[in-house]
């Protein structure tokens, strides 16, 4: 049996299009501060770089991040910080805690065929609590055999997994829309990779993709399934 590892923000689900908009708004009030909105954007990137490392991907902390790009924006232009705009930033950035959870078109239907065919392993980084609420709400978590959310994903974290599920190299991808995240670690790790771009796939998820004959780019999740037939056919010739 093939063994698929899947994403799940902005693979399975809408994700950064929330987040986004919320940067959007964050960059607009800090403008009517009078600071220049792409510095207050470039400001949020480094914060968030600086703590993501520390305190992790969970949507409190994203809003804890505009609060102290304001405060740091503040102190760069030498202007007091005050306590009604940082609330206000700190209300932008909660609103990722109650966006809908919209599943990518063909997601559920690709999903069930697969899960018939496939062990299905769902590896998702982030905070814990707020994955498995999401995995929840979408209603896909009937499809897969095993649910990991980890802090990062690297090729260490891969290689764990597949000495944790005995996974056969040769025989596994991982699906996903981040080079970063999903595609690059995977081969590094020795499994196939199926990159399935995202428009609005995290800036910080986005580097130059491996050379490597294991990965495979799709345009539409949904083209997983005469991906996997087509390797099921060589199989079978094969044999």
């Amino acid at each position: 049996m093939l063994t698929l590892i899947i994403d799940a923000d902005d693979t399975l689900w809408e994700n950064n299009i929330y987040y986004e908009a919320c940067v959007t708004d964050f960059a607009a009030l800090m403008a009517e501060e009078g600071f220049d909105p792409q510095e207050a954007k470039r400001t949020l990137d480094a914060v968030e770089s600086e703590r993501i490392p520390q305190v992790g991907y969970a949507p409190q902390e994203f809003a804890r991040s505009m609060v102290i790009t304001y405060e740091r924006l503040c102190q760069r232009h030498h202007q007091p910080v005050r306590e009604e705009v940082a609330e206000t930033a700190l209300q932008i950035g909660r609103r990722v805690l109650s966006y809908p959870m919209v599943p990518l078109d063909g997601v559920e239907g690709t999903l069930e065929r697969l899960s018939s065919r496939c062990r299905m392993i769902l590896l998702t980084k982030g905070d814990r609590a707020v994955q498995e609420e999401k995995l929840a709400r979408s209603g896909l978590g009937r499809f897969f055999d095993e649910v990991h959310v980890v802090m990062e994903k690297d090729a260490a974290v891969f290689r764990k997994l597949i000495e944790r599920h005995s996974l056969d190299r040769e025989r596994t991808w991982m699906v996903g829309n981040s080079p970063r995240s999903d595609i690059n670690p995977a081969v590094e790790a020795g499994i196939g990779a199926v990159y399935v771009p995202h428009d609005e796939t995290w800036d910080l998820e986005i580097e130059e993709i491996a050379a490597s004959d294991r990965i495979t780019v799709l345009e539409r999740f949904q083209e997983l399934d005469s991906f996997l037939s087509g390797i099921e056919s060589r199989e079978e010739e094969a044999s």
